[in-house]
């Protein structure tokens, strides 16, 4: 959720910033005419340059040209529950400044308590009404109270006898809800890659966490990484889904209750419209709503969902509601999220399904007569009897460079004996009034003249077919490189005394026969 910012010049107080113990609880107010001072950020883990004071977010890790500190902040040592390593910006020293060393949270009678550097919860443990012993918190925080703005950005909370109900594919986080449920019971809690914990935690566990209060990309998450996440022993913990309709998650004011929550949509029939960049794809009933694939990946397991696409059904969806950029999306967790499953009544051959040849690449603009490489395009051809899908496919260039190629982010149907359009970069630069099937992004940019090139196109796990090599010559700016028409398949178009140069104007003088069949003659 948005987080207001009504109390944060609070932190702008050196000694403030200086009892917080953890650096990154100054972050956004370095520049403030109160004198807080600069800690040093180098060789932090980062997500974005937020996270980093003056310095860039490079490759995760916080580094640039500019000095990482402006002042000088008592010798510090950071809490952490996955690792008895001193901080990274103090490798060794530790603070014996008492007013560097208090918490800014307070004992229980309301007097500074000490920075818990062990990560071991402080309970007390009472007598239930029904004699059982119940451990409780007397300070403990709750996730209701961070998720209705209770505490600023930037807080340290701790909160006691949560729940995992989700944790992410790159183990870099978890989602984690209170055992009663509810609007504002759920966060995500954000650990980096070098937690400890990780590595034990399971859908289920009971956890205490410690760490900060951010928000990142509109997402409230509770940040660990120089905090604890420690786990009580109770395992095993069963959470019902919050059962709600799918327009709930239509509106922000609706859906944004129920971040971080574990939750089911229900309206069957739950039809998917649209596949989505990064393996995202959409659903529909009454309304709308993207899954994630934060926790579960369904293009990963193909074998959970045969045939799945476009058209493809659901009665139920579950799994905590993610949000990135005011977009709300369903973390599905594993197969057994999705019930009632139906593949499309008409199913078409996924892009990771296809063999080699089963699509042909029949024509390459290499070297457009527009600015910028922006008419750049590759044509592809169906030798096929089922229509296939192209998302997820990926170009390459001669480099066949996993960093530099491009992917199919969208839904792209070709028919059989059909072509496909796929243009260079987007449809905002896209020069011509031929619309493209799909776009495949801003790499690969092909080479023209003397260094020539080949055209690969590729699933996750073969080359699906691949161009003959071509050298740039005289003549051929604006002018498309096609395969002859009578030779549509795998083997003659590795031949290039089967390629030449189009000779049909398709728009002013640029020649081709983008997403068409191509013609006989060959201009040179």
């Amino acid at each position: 959720m948005v987080r207001s910012r009504k109390n944060f010049t609070r932190h702008a107080d050196p000694a403030r910033c200086q009892k917080m113990q953890i650096a990154r609880l100054c972050t956004l107010v370095l520049a403030s005419a109160s004198g807080c001072y600069q800690p040093d950020f180098a060789g932090l883990e980062c997500r974005d340059d937020r996270e980093c004071g003056t310095l860039a977010c490079v490759d995760g890790v916080c580094g640039g040209d500019e000095p990482g500190s402006t002042g000088g902040p008592p010798d510090t040592t950071y809490a952490t529950s996955s690792s008895d390593e001193p901080a990274p910006n103090d490798p060794t020293t530790e603070t014996t400044d008492a007013s560097a060393s208090a918490d800014a949270s307070t004992s229980t009678d309301g007097t500074p308590g000490a920075l818990d550097t062990t990560g071991e919860p402080e309970t007390t443990t009472t007598g239930a009404d029904d004699g059982s012993d119940t451990p409780t918190d007397e300070h403990d925080d709750t996730i209701y109270e961070i998720q209705q703005d209770e505490f600023d950005w930037w807080d340290v909370v701790d909160v006691r006898h949560v729940v995992v109900t989700a944790i992410a594919s790159s183990g870099h986080g978890f989602f984690a809800q209170e055992h009663a449920g509810g609007e504002y019971s759920g966060v995500w809690v954000y650990v980096g890659s070098s937690n400890q914990v990780m590595t034990e935690l399971a859908v289920g566990d009971e956890v205490n966490i410690t760490g900060e209060i951010h928000e990142y990309h509109d997402l409230t998450e509770l940040d660990a990484r120089e905090g604890s996440v420690v786990r009580t022993g109770v395992t095993g913990v069963h959470l019902a889904p919050e059962l709600l309709p799918i327009s709930t998650f239509g509106t922000y004011t609706t859906a944004e209750p129920w971040e971080g929550v574990l939750v089911a949509i229900v309206g069957a029939p739950l039809t998917v419209s649209a596949l989505l960049p990064a393996h995202e794809f959409a659903v529909t009933g009454t309304d709308t709503v993207v899954l994630d694939d934060l926790v579960y990946d369904v293009w990963e397991h193909p074998a959970d969902l045969p045939d799945f696409g476009i058209d493809a059904r659901f009665s139920t969806i579950v799994g905590p509601l993610n949000a990135y950029n005011n977009t709300f999306k369903i973390a599905v967790r594993d197969a057994d999220d999705f019930t009632g499953y139906k593949p499309p009544a008409a199913p078409k051959l996924g892009i990771e399904a296809l063999q080699p040849g089963d699509l042909v690449i029949t024509e390459v603009m290499y070297n457009p007569a527009t600015d910028n490489d922006d008419g750049e395009y590759i044509e592809v051809y169906n030798t096929t009897s089922q229509p296939i899908e192209m998302y997820g496919a990926v170009i390459q260039d001669s480099l066949q460079s996993p960093t530099h190629q491009g992917k199919i982010n969208s839904s792209a149907v070709v028919q059989p004996g059909a072509f496909a359009l796929l243009g260079f970069r987007s449809m905002v630069t896209w020069p011509y009034p031929n619309k493209p099937d799909a776009f495949y992004g801003y790499d690969p940019p092909l080479n023209n003249g003397s260094l020539g090139d080949t055209v690969f196109l590729k699933n996750s796990t073969l080359t699906i077919d691949a161009t003959s090599p071509y050298i740039g010559k005289a003549g051929d700016k604006g002018v498309s490189w096609k395969l002859k028409p009578t030779k549509s398949n795998a083997d003659d178009n590795d031949d290039p005394t089967n390629w030449c140069y189009s000779a049909a104007v398709f728009f002013m003088a640029e020649h081709g026969s983008p997403g068409q069949a191509n013609e006989v003659p060959c201009s040179m």
